[in-house]
Formats: structure tokens, sequence, C-alpha cells
């Protein structure tokens, strides 16, 4: 009799104490967040993806009603800043503007100690950005069909610049030439101005250049604007088609992008509150008009659709490095 008792009172503490860690847990996550929160940016301060990053982390914070502290780790073409996310807490208080090179760097350079699917979960889009393929001016082409014949009719006579080997622009400039089954030559840099200022010069004939990069090239007429390397035209070029309306084509896409990421087993309560939160950070118009004029377009999206972005862009651009032999 003692002992069924005994028995029982154990089972009512224990009982007890499950049901306050349980209460104590649910309001943890209701109450997020009580902290600063820390943002991380994988790229040194004052670059346009820290700018929207700075934009976009600013306008969170105030929906969330916390501190965002911003983070600068840059290093290893965003390496550095995946693995310090990788192996932070997974409390809701370490967020990730991850770059479409944190799918490209395990394929690419030889000591990346993550996995994009594994290490991390996503929260929402936050900003895309398209490649402009643009040419010296004194090219005498003034469309891509015509840019198309010239290379062709003229084998391993034209030169592609990018800004650096396994650069995303350099992925861009291979996956045109293999689009197109293109003989050229790829001439790298330090860099995607050291490019562009030999463009400019007649060095090289053309390159895919950022979009904020680009744009006083192709708006003075210092250059060629050909095409943008989207599905959409995009609002700070209007006037330049894509390359699968210039081509007559589908499905070519070569873009940069950043997506909000948290380590992985966050509570589904935390990532829940910052997606949330993230729609109504992208129904703001003048933020959204305010990143246009720096040359990307905010992006908030479920989950699903970074997951999305990561599986296309990790294969696509996997495949194109392992093909080529490309690594750091």
């Amino acid at each position: 009799m003692i002992k069924s008792k005994l028995i029982k009172s154990i089972a009512l503490f224990f009982s007890g104490m499950l049901c306050l860690f349980g209460t104590t847990l649910v309001q943890a996550q209701d109450a997020y967040p009580n902290k600063s929160i820390r943002f991380i940016v994988p790229y040194p301060p004052g670059g346009v993806s820290d700018n929207s990053s700075r934009a976009i982390a600013e306008r969170l914070g105030r929906e969330l009603k916390a501190t965002m502290v911003i983070e600068n780790k840059a290093g290893a073409a965003s390496t550095i800043a995946s693995m310090f996310v990788a192996r932070s807490p997974a409390d809701g208080y370490t967020l990730y503007a991850a770059p479409v090179s944190i799918v490209i760097n395990p394929v690419l350079q030889s000591k990346v100690e993550y996995s994009p699917s594994k290490d991390f979960a996503p929260v929402s889009m936050m900003i895309t950005s398209a490649f402009v393929l643009q040419t010296n001016k004194d090219l005498p082409v003034s469309n891509l069909k015509e840019l198309l014949a010239l290379i062709r009719a003229n084998p391993d006579k034209y030169t592609i610049g990018t800004s650096g080997l396994g650069s995303i622009n350099h992925l861009a400039a291979e996956y045109f030439i293999r689009t197109f089954n293109l003989k050229m030559s790829v001439i790298h840099y330090k860099g995607g101005m050291p490019a562009a200022q030999d463009m400019l010069g007649g060095n090289i004939h053309m390159m895919f250049s950022a979009t904020n990069e680009a744009l006083p090239f192709v708006t003075s007429g210092r250059t060629k604007g050909i095409a943008v390397s989207t599905a959409q035209r995009i609002s700070s070029l209007p006037d330049l088609p894509t390359i699968d309306e210039a081509a007559g084509i589908k499905g070519f896409n070569a873009e940069f992008w950043l997506a909000l990421l948290v380590p992985a087993n966050t509570p589904a309560a935390v990532v829940q509150r910052l997606e949330t939160a993230m729609q109504v950070v992208g129904a703001d118009q003048a933020l959204r008009e305010d990143l246009a004029k720096k040359g990307v377009d905010m992006k908030v999206s479920s989950p699903q659709v970074v997951k999305q972005f990561m599986e296309r862009d990790g294969k696509k651009w996997g495949d194109i490095i392992r093909a080529l032999g490309i690594k750091e």
C-alpha cells in the first residue's frame, strides 16, 4: 500500500515537472524575442549585399520589437559566416543573411564543414539580383541574337570576363557558354570592377555584371546592355529583355540571392514568428523601392521556396563546377 502510494507520488511529481517544463518552453517561445538578435552578414560593411541586409534587418527588428545587432563575418566567399551560423545555438537569436554561395561552396571548396540542407532551417527569401550581360560599346552588335551569331562565326576570338574563379558571375558565364554551345575564352579578374574596366578599354569583350555595377555603365552608354540573366525583366533596367526573351528559349536563370536562415533545430514556433514578420517586411513599399535603387529586388517567401532555391542552384552550379573541374 505504502509502496503503491510512493510510486503514485513519484509519477505525479514527474508529470508535474513535465507540465511545468512544457509550459515554460511554450511561454519562452511565445515571448520570442526577449533580447537582442545577432544578424550575421557574410560580407564586409559597405557593399550592396551588406547594405541590403542591414535595411531588411532593421525593418525586421522593428516588426519583432527587438534590437538587431549586425555582425559582418566576411571571408572564404561566405564559408566563414556559414560555418559560424551552423555551429550557433538553435534558439532564434542568430539569424543569417545566407547567399547563394552557401550551396556552391561545398562543391567548390575543399574545407567546408557544413551541410546546406542539414545544418540550417530556411525562413524566407530576402533579395534577388540579376546579372546584366553587357558588352564593350564598340562591339558590332545590338542584341543577343546578333551577339551569338558573331561569337559563333568567330570561334575562340571573343572573351568574357568574370570577377574571379568560382564566383557566381563566372558560373553564369560558363552556364551561358554551355547553354548556347559557344567557343570563347573566359578571363578571370580579382573583382567585378577590374573586369568592367578592361571591358570598357576593349581588353575583354563582355561580362555578366551585378545589376548595381552595370547600371551606371549601361545607362550612360559606356557599355551596351544586351540582356538580363533572370526569368523576369528587372525594374532598374526595364527595357532590357531577359535572355529567354532575347534568344527565344526557356529556362535560363542565373541570379544572386540572399535568404534568411537560422541554425537547424530552431523551434518551429520561432521560425513561424520570423516568417510571419518577414511577410510584413515584404509589404513595405518604401523599403522595396529603396532596395530597387540599389539594383536588387526584395523577395519574401515561405521556407519551402527557400528550400527550392537552394536545391535548384545547388544542383545547377554544382553540376557546372564538377563538369569543369573547378576547385578553390
